[in-house]
């Protein structure tokens, strides 16, 4: 079947979900297992090698880890007749935590720690098969079917190798969210991904990442490097030893912060969060149990309220403080390949 110049053997293209400076994506139907897809289609045809190499390097990074339970799975991959490179995914109809985010708010304690908890493990896993995500955000985490958050959008997913150097451009990052040392073109490193994990679970909290005015004022990249210099500043509500983890995994050195994602998983894991005050986040939540983690990790449990009843409705500004934008269904799932949400 034809679907907006787009064809693909065994699929049937139902309609878009959502489309980014780089990529389309697009609800599919693969007809040999009758199930629901996400195809993300790249716009850009694989020209060159270092095209070519990108893409390589994100089927490879998300295939190493599709067998993790906070990891979008990705079930095929290959090349169009007109040379743009594709990905089959999971279809994540809960959308994104960004698109939570700004149509619900902040989320309660617990359910954010458990979230952090179980993409830690995720990130733990792609640090231990020699991955580095560097684009962690909340539009990068989806909710699948079952309520469960998973890691996706490894565009710039990197595969460190000794003698070789990763190449790095502002342009690429979300500023929000990116580790200051990028922002002065240092090599990424595991300590990178920590930060970002860090902001991105400091934003389920607040609602916003850290350093944005409480008032939604747009930010300069000049003002946010600034203020990434900034000290940590306690969230109110939040147990002070959740505050402790945070603050040192938003250290401005990257000497300061936890070595790696299975260093922040531990200290999330040690932190007593029951007696916590509970925030509301949006309607009344359901409650979805993760599955095993990557090691002996607690099972722990978060809940999440179900998607808005027009999920095509536009929203507010984005809480990494970029202009908001009407999705499809699972839209923010299409958000990835450098657009702000969801697969990538």
């Amino acid at each position: 079947m034809r679907y907006e110049h787009v064809e693909l053997s065994g699929y049937e293209i139902q309609e878009v979900l959502g489309r980014g400076g780089f990529a389309t994506v697009y609800r599919a139907h693969q007809v040999a297992v009758g199930r629901e897809v996400a195809l993300k289609v790249d716009s850009r045809v694989l020209a060159s090698d270092r095209d070519r190499q990108r893409f390589l390097r994100e089927v490879t990074a998300a295939g190493r880890l599709s067998g993790h339970p906070h990891v979008v799975p990705v079930y095929d991959a290959g090349v169009l007749g007109d040379d743009r490179p594709y990905m089959v995914m999971e279809l994540c109809p809960g959308g994104s935590l960004g698109e939570r985010l700004h149509r619900h708010g902040p989320l309660a304690v617990k359910e954010a720690r458990d979230i952090g908890l179980g993409i830690a493990d995720a990130l733990a896993a792609a640090h231990a098969a020699g991955v580095l995500h560097r684009d962690i955000k909340p539009g990068n985490i989806m909710v699948n079917r079952y309520g469960a958050a998973a890691l996706t959008d490894f565009g710039l997913a990197a595969m460190p190798r000794p003698g070789r150097d990763l190449s790095v451009t502002r342009e690429a990052l979300t500023p929000a969210y990116a580790p200051p040392e990028a922002f002065h073109l240092a090599e990424p490193t595991t300590t990178g991904d920590v930060y970002s994990l860090a902001a991105t679970l400091y934003a389920l909290l607040r609602g916003k990442p850290p350093h944005h005015p409480d008032d939604g004022t747009q930010l300069s990249l000049a003002e946010l490097i600034v203020r990434h210099t900034w000290p940590y500043a306690d969230l109110p509500g939040v147990p002070s030893a959740l505050n402790a983890v945070l603050r040192q995994a938003l250290e401005t050195d990257p000497a300061s912060r936890m070595p790696d994602a299975s260093s922040l998983r531990d200290a999330l894991a040690a932190v007593d969060v029951d007696s916590a005050v509970q925030g509301a986040f949006g309607r009344t939540p359901r409650t979805a149990t993760t599955r095993p983690t990557h090691r002996d990790t607690p099972s722990t449990s978060y809940t999440l309220p179900p998607p808005p009843s027009d999920p095509r409705a536009p929203g507010p500004a984005r809480p990494d403080g970029r202009p908001g934008r009407a999705g499809g269904n699972g839209g923010p799932q299409a958000d990835g390949g450098r657009t702000e949400d969801g697969h990538g």
